[in-house]
């Protein structure tokens, strides 16, 4: 009875073992991807200070550029880089892209107003119509 115990607790730290490294790694993934843009930004400038001077730049002359850059990237920095590279590339194209994705991320839900009414008859003096 011992060993039966004995090699289901080993059968048991063996096989959570393999579902923890996948679990700590979906984590870590959540941790970045759920980071601000400030943490973001310190990150960076740890790591990769080019990429900072890069935003810099834009911040002193682009405003606009800047924000929906960091609106886009979404605290992601690999993303960042790509949309930065994309943009000092093609000018053009990174403002396709932003256009279609403000318009994804504008869609709103519908006031009361504007959702379409359904009448499914008439009432009148009581009874319903149809």
């Amino acid at each position: 009875m011992n060993k039966f115990i004995n090699v289901l607790s080993v059968i048991l730290v063996l096989s959570s073992s393999v579902f923890l490294s996948n679990a700590n790694a979906a984590k870590i993934a959540n941790t970045v991807k759920d980071t601000n843009p400030t943490e973001m930004l310190i990150n960076l400038a740890e790591s990769n200070p080019t990429l900072v001077d890069r935003l810099n730049d834009i911040a002193l002359t682009d405003e606009k550029l800047l924000t929906q850059i960091l609106k886009m990237a979404e605290s992601d920095p690999v993303k960042l880089k790509g949309l930065l590279d994309l943009e000092e590339r093609n000018q053009n194209m990174f403002w396709m892209i932003a256009n279609i994705y403000n318009a994804q991320s504008s869609k709103k839900i519908q006031s009361a107003e504007d959702l379409p009414m359904s009448t499914f008859g008439i009432i009148s003096d009581g009874t319903i119509n149809r």
